[in-house]
């Protein structure tokens, strides 16, 4: 695991926590917890990568492989 050095607040830890919804509104499915992380990562800056940001929900810091 590498640590980026790039943190997330509490209030986007706490959507990442909320349960995904399994009910598929226009054909959209909706964005799973890895999908939504790796989407804060990029809004705070970091790197596309190959694959999806993850976190480390302790220090809510934002990590790859």
């Amino acid at each position: 695991m590498k640590r980026t050095g790039v943190f997330a607040t509490d209030e986007e830890v706490e959507r990442l926590k909320e349960p995904v919804p399994y009910m598929i509104v226009g054909g959209v499915e909706p964005m799973t917890a890895l999908q939504k992380c790796h989407a804060m990562a990029l809004e705070h800056g970091l790197p596309e990568i190959s694959g999806y940001y993850g976190i480390d929900l302790k220090t809510k810091e934002f990590v790859t492989v």
